[in-house]
C-alpha cells in the first residue's frame, strides 16, 4: 500500500503550518452532502508568548469547506466571531446536539471549559438520520455501515467507537442531502455480514433501525436491553 501527500493539493497545508494542530473531524458543516473538515489548535508550551518566532500558546480553529474536487476552502473568518477566538484546545467531537437536523461542535479547551458551536443560517438544506442497535451484532451496531443513494448522491459512513483526541463523537450516522427530499434506497451492512435495505425514506427525519427488524420507534430502541 502506497500513500501520497495531498495537503498542499488539497488546500489544507498553507492554512495549517503554523499552528499546533490538535482534534479535527470530517463532518458535513452545511448539510450538502459533502463532508468538510474541522479542527483546533493550541500550543504545546505556554512560553512560546515570549519568542520572538510568532508562535502563539492560544490559537483559533479552523474550518474548511469541501469544494467537491478534491480541494477545501478555509472559510474559517466567514463563519462569524466564535472559531476566531484564541484557544488552547485538544479535543473535538461531533454530533446533533439538539436534534435540529445540524452537527454541532464540541471543544474541549486545556484552559477553561469546553466550547459548544453551534452552526446557524446558510442554506435550508435537507438530511437525514439513523441510530442502528444491534441484535445479533453488538448492541451499539460499532463498525456497522450505511450506504445511502439520494438520485445521484451516494454516501457511505461507518459507526466508530472513537473519534479525534480524547474525543468520542455521535452514533448516529448524518447524511446532508443538498436539495433532496427522499432518499431512494438506504443499505445497511452490519457487522455479522446481513445486509438490511430500506427504501424511498423522508429526508429531515430521524430513523430507528433494529438488526433483523428494519425501522422501528424510538421508544423499541430504548426498550432494546443488553441481553438483546
Amino acid at each position: 500500500m502506497n500513500f501520497s501527500d495531498v495537503s498542499y493539493a488539497s488546500g489544507i497545508a498553507p492554512s495549517t503550518t503554523h499552528y499546533a494542530g490538535w482534534g479535527d473531524a470530517f463532518f458535513d458543516f452545511d448539510n450538502d452532502g459533502w463532508v468538510d473538515l474541522f479542527m483546533v489548535n493550541g500550543h504545546v508550551y505556554p512560553q512560546v508568548d515570549t519568542g520572538e518566532a510568532g508562535a502563539r500558546y492560544e490559537e483559533p480553529g479552523l474550518l474548511f469547506l469541501n469544494q467537491r474536487n478534491g480541494k477545501f476552502k478555509d472559510v474559517s473568518k466567514l463563519v462569524g466571531p466564535a472559531l476566531q477566538v484564541p484557544r488552547v484546545s485538544r479535543g473535538v467531537a461531533t454530533g446533533d446536539l439538539f436534534n435540529d437536523g445540524r452537527i454541532d461542535v464540541v471543544v474541549e479547551n486545556l484552559k477553561g471549559g469546553p466550547t459548544i458551536l453551534r452552526p446557524q443560517g446558510g442554506p435550508p438544506n435537507h438530511w437525514i438520520s439513523f441510530q442502528l442497535v444491534g441484535t445479533k451484532s453488538n448492541r451499539l451496531a460499532l463498525n456497522a455501515r450505511i450506504r445511502t443513494t439520494a438520485g445521484d448522491l451516494v454516501q457511505t459512513s461507518e459507526v466508530l467507537s472513537g473519534g479525534s483526541y480524547l474525543s468520542q463523537n455521535d452514533l448516529r450516522l448524518h447524511f446532508g442531502l443538498g436539495g433532496r427530499q427522499r432518499v431512494d434506497k438506504v443499505e445497511i451492512f452490519w457487522p455479522t455480514g446481513k445486509i438490511e435495505t430500506l427504501t424511498d425514506l423522508t429526508a429531515d427525519h430521524f430513523y430507528d433501525v433494529k438488526e433483523g427488524e428494519g425501522l422501528v420507534s424510538a421508544e423499541q430502541i430504548r426498550s432494546t436491553g443488553p441481553e438483546n
